[in-house]
């Protein structure tokens, strides 16, 4: 028990400092804009500049388990969201109107931009595509 206790403390010091760390002057206005309008209530506990196939994004973590990933410029690519699921501002409504009769429930826990459109993931994890004019494209299991 007290190993337990011990590493407890050890996990909650490191995540101090990574907080301490990170400054909401590391990411772009456009994404604290962004971040400060649907998220508000939480906190970045963690930010990392990754090079992805589309060039550099930022990944930006929130105290609630949130991941937001967003491009160079500060535009939002990808929202995860498991616990709660993503806020439904962010999906237009003609996906949300299409997830709420197909899969009454189901939340989208994963919403992202993509080249075709959007895809999104559901917390039963099925895997939903649409293109550009919000039409359903596939489902993937």
């Amino acid at each position: 028990m007290k190993m337990r206790k011990y590493m407890l403390y050890i996990m909650w010091g490191l995540a101090l400092l990574v907080m301490l760390s990170c400054h909401h002057t590391e990411i772009p206005v456009r994404s604290q804009n962004f971040l400060d309008q649907h998220f508000s209530r939480n906190s970045i506990i963690l930010v990392e500049m990754d090079k992805d196939d589309e060039g550099m994004e930022y990944s930006v973590w929130l105290n609630d388990g949130t991941r937001v990933d967003f491009d160079i410029h500060g535009s939002w690519k990808r929202v995860a969201r498991k616990k709660t699921g993503v806020p439904v501002e962010l999906v237009p409504p003609a996906i949300m109107e299409y997830v709420k009769t197909h899969y009454p429930d189901n939340v989208v826990t994963k919403f992202s931009k993509k080249n075709y459109g959007y895809k999104l993931e559901l917390s039963d994890d099925m895997d939903l595509r649409f293109n550009h004019q919000c039409q359903f494209i596939e489902e993937i299991d």
